[in-house]
């Protein structure tokens, strides 16, 4: 298939979704395109057998047209042009369309849910596959030239050079989730970033390491910041749900002034009083979970089998997280 998406191909697939009025939402992870539908009756499983499309999988709102890595996004580029070019439909009449089939598709809420890890966490695999690989080539030439960890001169500094990025990603990583977290729960992100950077901070004042919030208990109350990933990922849908509702009743003209000023002052109490704790006796849940599972071949192929199926239905992203906070682990 050529680099680009050709504008061909892109009108087909639109024609056989049900045209410009049957799109809802454009989008895409690593490899699919994934439009969101107000009437799935009308798309075409056939899409499939256009050329250029590796497969075409269904669900009860959505349908999510398999490119391949670097051309689904291309694809949603130019689509989301394409789509823009359209008149515009009337918002009330496709918020209501919406609202019905929510309310008549029990399982669209789920894979929703799921599917917002899709916009969490995809645009950071770039970042992740740089920084792997970087820090996977210095720790091989490290190893096959035994370098040792203390050594100086060029080559360790080049070595310490391609390591860093890794560092750094992982350091901050709760920091970037928090941000993409709360756009993705309709939140503002920099809030989510501001709360996921309270999970960063050091609460011990005799700690060597880290830097110090400059306070170590929540009124007399003990903060552990524990949670990982987990943690962020609950305080930023937190963050979005109480911007949500301080926006409903703030005036316009205080808005820009104080919603995010309460909205940061409620969920930060939540997070070191309730999300902080909850968030890591889930991680550790979690963690004994699938270690345990991982260490006997049923438990292996339980995993394996959740997966596939996950995959099939387009929901595998809720293990991201998971991922994330073992790794971090």
């Amino acid at each position: 298939m050529a680099k680009e998406i050709s504008s061909e191909l892109l009108n087909t697939i639109l024609t056989r979704v049900g045209g410009l009025g049957n799109i809802a939402s454009c989008g895409n992870c690593m490899t699919r395109l994934r439009l969101g539908v107000h009437d799935s009756s009308l798309v075409d499983p056939n899409i499939k057998t256009l050329e250029g499309v590796k497969g075409v999988i269904l669900t009860s709102d959505q349908v999510q047209v398999v490119f391949g890595p670097g051309k689904a996004h291309r694809a949603a580029k130019a689509m989301s042009e394409l789509l823009g070019e359209a008149p515009v439909q009337d918002a009330a009449e496709i918020a209501a369309q919406n609202k019905r089939q929510l309310k008549a598709k029990q399982t669209s809420g789920v894979q929703q849910f799921l599917a917002k890890f899709a916009t969490i966490f995809t645009p950071l695999i770039p970042g992740f596959i740089a920084a792997g690989l970087l820090l996977g080539i210095a720790t091989l030439i490290a190893t096959v030239m035994h370098v040792p960890a203390d050594a100086q001169g060029t080559l360790p500094d080049a070595l310490n050079f391609m390591k860093v990025f890794s560092k750094g990603l992982f350091t901050f990583l709760v920091i970037l989730v928090g941000y993409n977290a709360a756009q993705a729960f309709g939140g503002t992100g920099v809030n989510g970033a501001i709360i996921a950077a309270l999970f960063l901070l050091g609460y011990n004042p005799a700690a060597t390491t880290g830097d110090y919030a400059g306070f170590h208990d929540f009124f007399g109350l003990p903060i552990d910041p524990r949670g990982n990933i987990i943690g962020v990922l609950i305080a930023a849908w937190a963050c979005a749900r109480i911007e949500g509702m301080v926006r409903r009743f703030m005036s316009d003209d205080l808005d820009m002034l104080l919603t995010s000023l309460i909205t940061l002052l409620i969920t930060a109490t939540l997070a070191y009083l309730i999300i902080m704790p909850l968030g890591g006796w889930l991680f550790e849940g979690m963690s004994w979970l699938f270690m345990h599972l991982n260490s006997n071949p049923f438990g292996c192929a339980v995993l394996a089998g959740l997966f596939l199926i996950a995959v099939v239905f387009g929901v595998h992203q809720g293990f991201i997280p998971v991922y994330l906070a073992l790794m971090d682990s």
